[in-house]
């Protein structure tokens, strides 16, 4: 059996529900090297709801520094590949007031390791989250148009530095597939504890949606796929999506309901709105008809501000500047890397 807590919070009191939680997760950290990764996807304010907000960070570093471990960073790679952008993230989150003297560039550096996927035949992995003895996960409680949702197993898609996020997207080439690559990175290392920052949650086409929810709460667990089975229950989806099945089915954890002891109460959230999936997400037979059907990036145009973050960062080239932004349907794999950092939230999924 695994054990997902579910925990009433408020960013002024969070602090209370994490010192439980560390109770309730025990954790032997003296002496320990610990890595902590918050979800830190682009440049954002925490009223944004796209990262996970500092309060949460800097009451896991609390807890985390009671036990006297022997080392403690805090770090992760965004999405964003540029020179320096790592460290603007951090500062524009507020992330970086929290981490303090822990904070550490994960994609500084990297260690080359074989992966086990079509999709990623190696990658360059954050050394520190593979060298660590404790790590632990401080994902959003977020939706997500490739994926269905963004919490314990997407926040470790932050262990590959840099453009390779980008190369894995492009190489897996639609979501049925990216949810296998996922899944391979995700075991790569998998957390020890993962806490998931649902204050201020997110609904509709995630992971950047203007579509917030103060939900007020907290969860946790030392099992990463039942804490997203959860998450994925209270979000109100029908079906567990595919990276869900495909971590529990290589026994990475656990994703029946009636295996997993709920501390707290568990309901579905009423009218949470999910995202616009791509129709090939956990469908084999529609990656073929993929051009056809596919949710396609929609620019809006009162919203865009002609930075071309979108454009610089389509791993597949399908985005051109014309008087705005502009989708070549033949193109575009469906990655939504553009509506993940689009800094005005200017794309949509159609």
């Amino acid at each position: 059996m695994s054990t997902v807590a579910i925990m009433e919070a408020t960013y002024e009191d969070c602090h209370e529900a994490i010192e439980r939680i560390f109770h309730l997760f025990p954790l032997d950290l003296e002496g320990k090297k610990v890595v902590i990764k918050p979800n830190v996807l682009r440049s954002a304010t925490p009223e944004e709801g796209v990262t996970t907000h500092p309060s949460v960070l800097k009451a896991v570093i609390n807890e985390v520094v009671k036990r006297h471990p022997a080392s403690l960073i805090v770090g992760d790679n965004p999405g964003i590949f540029s020179y320096g952008m790592n460290e603007k993230a951090f500062e524009d989150t507020g992330l970086m007031a929290a981490a303090g003297i822990y904070y550490h560039n994960l994609g500084a550096e990297t260690i080359s390791m074989e992966i086990n996927s079509p999709y990623i035949e190696s990658a360059l992995v954050s050394q520190a989250i593979v060298d660590a003895d404790v790590y632990i996960s401080i994902p959003k409680f977020k939706t997500h148009g490739l994926t269905g949702l963004s919490c314990a197993i997407k926040n470790n898609f932050g262990l590959l530095a840099g453009g390779l996020k980008a190369q894995t997207h492009k190489r897996a080439g639609n979501p049925f597939h990216f949810a296998e690559a996922l899944v391979e990175v995700f075991a790569i290392r998998i957390p020890d504890l993962v806490i998931v920052d649902g204050i201020l949650a997110m609904e509709g086409n995630g992971p950047a949606s203007k579509d917030l929810i103060n939900l007020g709460k907290i969860m946790a667990g030392d099992d990463s796929v039942a804490v997203d089975t959860v998450v994925a229950y209270m979000m109100g989806f029908p079906d567990l999506p595919r990276t869900i099945e495909l971590a529990a089915a290589k026994g990475y954890g656990v994703s029946e309901l009636s295996k997993i002891t709920i501390i707290g109460e568990l309901e579905v959230i009423p009218g949470f709105k999910l995202p616009q999936m791509d129709p090939s997400a956990n469908s084999p037979l529609m990656t073929t008809m993929n051009s056809i059907t596919a949710v396609r990036p929609s620019i809006d145009k009162e919203l865009c501000s002609l930075c071309e973050t979108c454009i610089e960062h389509c791993p597949s080239g399908a985005l051109i500047m014309d008087e705005y932004p502009v989708v070549n349907p033949e193109l575009c794999i469906t990655c939504f890397c553009c509506q993940e950092l689009c800094p005005q939230k200017a794309i949509e999924l159609r």
